[in-house]
C-alpha cells in the first residue's frame, strides 16, 4: 500500500475519493454516508463497491470515465495500484442508499 494511504486505513469511511489537486498530486479523502442504509452484496473477500474511475486529458478534463461495481477486499490497496497509473476516482460501499450518491458523482464528472 502507498505510504500516505496508511494514515487513512484506520479511519471509518463509506466512500473514498482520490482526486487530482492543484499541486499536481492526489487528494485522498474518506467520508461516511449521511444515510448509510443497509449493505448490498459482497462476500467473504469483501464488500461490494461502486467504482468510478477516470484519467485526465492534456487540458485537465476527465477522460476514460467509467462506473462499475466490484467486490474489494481492500479499497485502499486497490487505490494504491491505480494512483501510480494516473487514475483518479471515487469508491463507495454499495448500500440501499448509495446509488444516488454514486449517480450524482458520476453525473458531475460527466458535466466537466
Amino acid at each position: 500500500m502507498l505510504e500516505f494511504l496508511k494514515a487513512i486505513e484506520k479511519e471509518k469511511f463509506d466512500s473514498i475519493s482520490f482526486l487530482p489537486s492543484d499541486e499536481d498530486c492526489v487528494r485522498v479523502e474518506g467520508s461516511e454516508f449521511k444515510e448509510p442504509g443497509e449493505k448490498i452484496g459482497g462476500n467473504d473477500i469483501g464488500d461490494m463497491y461502486h467504482i468510478i474511475l477516470f484519467q485526465l486529458d492534456e487540458q485537465g478534463d476527465p477522460k476514460n470515465l467509467d462506473w462499475f461495481e466490484g467486490i474489494l477486499g481492500s479499497p485502499l490497496e486497490y487505490i494504491s495500484h491505480l494512483i501510480p497509473m494516473d487514475w483518479f476516482g471515487i469508491i463507495a460501499k454499495k448500500t440501499t442508499t448509495s446509488g444516488k450518491f454514486a449517480q450524482d458523482m458520476f453525473d458531475k464528472l460527466m458535466e466537466i
